[in-house]
């Protein structure tokens, strides 16, 4: 059965969330939207999909992948912006043999596996789930794609019939069609609160009504209200309250006294001391009100700010490899010199293996995305650029960058237990950057974490290349090629 999962609509009442995304690729209670729908595919036995996306088809495509998370393969198809199927399956191809699926995955439901696996056994031409007699986006086709254009299919531009076609009623399931800002925010309470059957939380139940991600450090007495759900490595200070339903995302960090009901914070978001919110979806320094419908931002970023880390591009990355490999061929001459002073100062053990995290992520046993190791070398000579030149190496694969944070060894915790501390260890690990550049080799800890975290919070593109220059102006001083005492970062 071919399978298509439609991810093309226009966003417009989810604005401003959707600015910079896609509605398929929002968080509803930890998982992005689509990766429900997936969920029930998989769960149906469907293992072949066709995703068809148009706007953000970049990112949509960066998180989904080729589909192994499910178990799943995935092709990409572009769309054309909230198109019909009818066109879309004949701009894909002129016949297709077997039933056609189509599913929207922008849109939030429960019950998709109970109408494939009733839908494959009716005998009708063409069957559409419903909820309460209304479409929810989910269409078995048996015959040519002919039969598709009278199908009444959310956000198609095209004409569409008055009346689901062969309604298949779903009786236990729930579904939102996400179109306004008050449905997600109430889609997300009621998957926390467990109100969409079927729906499986990224996250262990505490009891009473509280989920919590991996990672993540909550205090069952914050819990105040009926549900709670907090998302993975995000910590909830003890004296927090949280009322009514609230969903804490990803990454998120909400400090002492903060008062939390019926919201939603989205992931990377850190929530000041004292902070009383309600009602609300909270998106970094930006709150909307879902009563008065008022948005606005705050610009005190001890109130209010957005912690979350920011993914290289293949671009960037592709940058970065490129700019690698010039280096190491321009270091050649060095490691004839790096080699001789590692012997002479250390003839049994000249190259010192070290692991360290990597700015590649994997996926766990739970199929959650973590940081992979890899292993490194270092020179075991005193001079800082003679002892880092293998890391030029790991440049070159892609685990690092050129300028990044420090690389953290594995004897250095991955969960650190402050999310300010997690953000710092969550930034790019490269060779050059502002711990590596700016700081003296014995400032304290303390110093080091906060100018990583700045550097997480604002980096840019510019900021890349005063540190690259910077390190080239380096090379020529004493520092660079001075005897001190190693601490195990470069």
């Amino acid at each position: 059965m071919k399978t298509f999962i439609f991810v093309d609509r226009i966003d417009t009442g989810l604005e401003p969330l959707t600015r910079d995304t896609c509605s398929a690729l929002l968080p509803v209670a930890g998982k992005a939207v689509i990766d429900y729908t997936i969920e029930d595919l998989a769960r149906a036995g469907i293992r072949e999909a066709v995703i068809v996306a148009s706007a953000h088809a970049t990112r949509v495509e960066e998180h989904l992948g080729k589909g192994e998370r499910w178990g799943m393969s995935f092709d990409y198809f572009p769309g054309q912006g909230a198109e019909h199927p009818a066109k879309l399956l004949q701009r894909y191809a002129s016949n297709i043999e077997g039933p056609v699926l189509l599913i929207r995955g922008d849109v939030l439901r429960s019950g998709s596996a109970d109408f494939i696996i009733s839908a494959t056994t009716a005998g009708d031409t063409l069957s559409e789930a419903c909820i309460n007699n209304k479409a929810i986006g989910i269409c078995l086709c048996r015959t040519a794609s002919t039969t598709l254009e009278t199908l009444d299919w959310p956000y198609s531009t095209s004409p569409a019939a008055a009346a689901p076609i062969n309604p298949v009623n779903l009786e236990d399931a729930r579904w939102s069609a996400l179109d306004t800002l008050a449905d997600y925010h109430r889609s997300n309470l009621d998957v926390a609160a467990g109100r969409y059957p079927g729906l499986k939380l990224a996250g262990w139940d505490r009891g009473n009504g509280l989920t919590v991600g991996r990672g993540s450090n909550i205090a069952t007495q914050s819990l105040a209200g009926e549900h709670a759900f907090v998302g993975q490595r995000s910590r909830v200070r003890a004296s927090v309250r949280l009322a009514g339903s609230c969903v804490i995302s990803d990454n998120c960090f909400i400090d002492s006294q903060a008062n939390i009901t019926d919201s939603v914070i989205l992931p990377g978001t850190y929530v000041g001391e004292n902070i009383d919110i309600r009602n609300a979806i909270v998106n970094g320094n930006q709150v909307i009100r879902i009563d008065s419908g008022a948005s606005y931002r705050v610009a005190d970023h001890f109130l209010l700010t957005q912690m979350q880390r920011q993914h290289s591009s293949l671009s960037a990355q592709l940058s970065n490899r490129t700019a690698g490999m010039l280096l190491l061929l321009l270091s050649l001459p060095l490691w004839p010199i790096a080699a001789a002073g590692a012997l002479l100062n250390s003839p049994a053990a000249p190259l010192r293996r070290r692991r360290l995290r990597s700015n590649k992520f994997c996926t766990d046993e739970r199929q959650e995305p973590v940081r992979r190791e890899f292993t490194s070398a270092e020179w075991a000579v005193s001079a800082p650029v003679l002892r880092c030149l293998p890391l030029l190496l790991a440049v070159i694969s892609g685990h690092i960058n050129l300028v990044g944070a420090r690389a953290q060894p594995l004897t250095i915790s991955s969960s650190a237990s402050d999310p300010w501390e997690r953000l710092a260890g969550d930034a790019e690990v490269g060779m050059l950057g502002p711990v590596q550049l700016d700081l003296s080799n014995n400032a304290p800890s303390e110093e080091n974490m906060l100018n990583e975290i700045y550097y997480a919070r604002y980096r840019s593109l510019l900021s890349d290349i005063s540190y690259l220059l910077k390190g080239a102006r380096a090379m020529f001083s004493g520092r660079a090629w001075a005897a001190h005492r190693q601490t195990g970062n470069h």
